[in-house]
């Protein structure tokens, strides 16, 4: 899988983006929520409907923006009413 495969705008409907794939917002148990692993984190739906984990969705200042890393290429996620946005994550 190429570096920009989840790059792109995707629909969102709850906790459900779909673009070129489709992925999931998921919550972890309160139990299982560490200094490195936070709250929410993204599974992506396989075509035979099963879930493989993507990444942890790391908070930042920005409200709905989210960072997430796959393969050691880091992402931000901005997550909005109605649809998603990945991007690459750069620093200033």
């Amino acid at each position: 899988m190429t570096q920009n495969y989840y790059l792109g705008t995707y629909t969102r409907t709850g906790s459900t983006l779909e673009g070129k794939t489709t992925l999931l917002i998921a919550q972890r148990p309160a139990d299982k929520v560490t200094a490195n692993k936070p709250s929410t984190y993204v599974l992506e739906v396989n075509g035979d409907g099963s879930r493989t984990y993507l990444s942890s969705l790391y908070p930042t200042s920005t409200h709905g923006r989210f960072r997430m890393e796959k393969g050691g290429t880091w992402y931000y996620l901005d997550l909005r009413e109605d649809e998603a946005l990945v991007s690459y994550y750069t620093t200033v």
